[in-house]
């Protein structure tokens, strides 16, 4: 049981109607509904939910932070206020979110701390991804235990010097040459398919999608990016 976000696409409507809407969407996924004669078995459910982006919230069109088609959920779900800032939202019509902001920071931000490590490291031995270690030790345990996986890991004259470099360190993050490595416009794409997606995404047509590995993630993206421009995208809470 945890709580989690799905982006839940509805058609265009009233903004009156929203929430009416998300609660027929989300219905066959709902773990108390009745079940009738030939209804389809669904792996997911939930038992409570609420408009509620926090930490993944939309940007706004620059201009249109005003716009009265925009949800913003009021409280959290346990009750207290929400301030969300007008350059954020929970949802609203497609055309109304700035989509392509978050993913270009993103694959700015991946695009930097590509040449970052390779610049850093170049000065070094190379440096082994810490897999290289794990399979040493899966293969020969008793011979290879796990401290020795770290401290072979960490005593390499690269990952020694990148933790005397905190911001340096930031930028990259761990394990860089597992992640830092081969195509760099691979690489920030991938990343960039990363700023959107929440847990699940559930599609005009009632299909529940979990977003479990980087192709369901180029999926995410690529649905919302083709959503009819009235059509809503909202993130929901819930607890599942």
């Amino acid at each position: 049981m945890a709580k989690e976000r799905v982006t839940v696409c509805l058609p265009p409507c009233d903004l009156g109607d929203v929430v009416q809407a998300i609660g027929a969407a989300m219905a066959p996924y709902d773990y108390n509904r009745d079940v009738g004669v030939g209804d389809p078995d669904v792996e997911t459910w939930w038992d409570y939910w609420q408009v509620d982006g926090g930490g993944c919230e939309f940007l706004v069109i620059p201009g249109h932070e005003d716009d009265p088609r925009l949800i913003r959920g009021a409280e959290t779900l346990s009750g207290e206020p929400r301030n969300v800032p007008p350059s954020l939202c929970d949802g609203g019509p497609r055309a109304l979110l700035d989509l392509e902001t978050p993913r270009a920071r993103a694959a700015a931000r991946a695009r930097r701390a590509f040449e970052a490590w390779q610049d850093f490291s170049a000065a070094y031995p190379p440096t082994r991804p810490t897999s290289h270690f794990w399979a040493r030790h899966f293969a020969d345990p008793e011979n290879y235990p796990q401290a020795q996986v770290l401290e072979d890991y960490r005593t390499q004259p690269a990952v020694v010097a990148l933790r005397n470099n905190p911001e340096l360190r930031e930028l990259i993050g761990g394990d860089p040459a597992a992640r830092l490595t081969g195509d760099l416009e691979g690489y920030a794409r991938e990343t960039a398919d990363k700023a959107l997606p929440t847990h699940a995404l559930l599609t005009l047509d009632g299909r529940w999608l979990d977003v479990t590995n980087a192709e369901r993630r180029r999926c995410f993206n690529d649905y919302l990016d083709a959503l009819p421009a009235d059509a809503y995208a909202v993130r929901v809470l819930y607890h599942g």
